[in-house]
């Protein structure tokens, strides 16, 4: 029952909440993006489900990085035991396997990890209206059935 209980006094820390919200905005932002460029391109629509996966798939490892690192870098001056992105962890963060979490849950690789399904899903975005036939010069545009006939006339 008391390792239930620092759970949720950890859990109430203000650091985590600001983590929580900061992500929801900029998720929220993303998602109206990711609605809106495929609304105008006229994407299918695991096109926006792809986004909110990876954004859901996003909040887990954004929260832990948080919980591990003691908060987000910019504000890391409010907490004692927070770094920043660069700072090298100190030599009581170097023993057993709290210091293999802290390696691995950084600032930065979440940063890269966000960058990289970003890009995936914009690969993916591109690679579908390159496949439709949207991202075509007109010198290389494929030649239509209406074209042909058009030509005979």
């Amino acid at each position: 029952m008391g390792r239930l209980l620092a759970l949720l006094a950890l859990i109430h820390r203000r650091f985590l909440w600001q983590t929580f919200i900061i992500y929801v905005v900029s998720a929220s932002v993303t998602f109206r993006v990711s609605s809106e460029v495929a609304l105008r391109r006229d994407l299918p629509a695991w096109f926006s489900d792809l986004a909110i996966a990876l954004l859901i798939i996003g909040l887990p490892v954004v929260m832990l990085t948080s919980y591990v690192q003691g908060g987000v870098p910019s504000l890391a001056h409010h907490h004692s035991g927070a770094r920043t992105l660069d700072e090298p962890p100190s030599p009581e963060d170097i023993s057993g396997d709290k210091s293999r979490i802290r390696q691995i849950f950084t600032w930065k690789n979440a940063i890269i990890a966000g960058v990289a399904a970003f890009t995936l899903w914009a690969i993916a975005g591109a690679g579908w209206l390159y496949l439709a036939g949207e991202i075509v010069d007109d010198a290389r545009s494929p030649v239509t059935q209406d074209s042909i006939v058009g030509s005979r006339h």
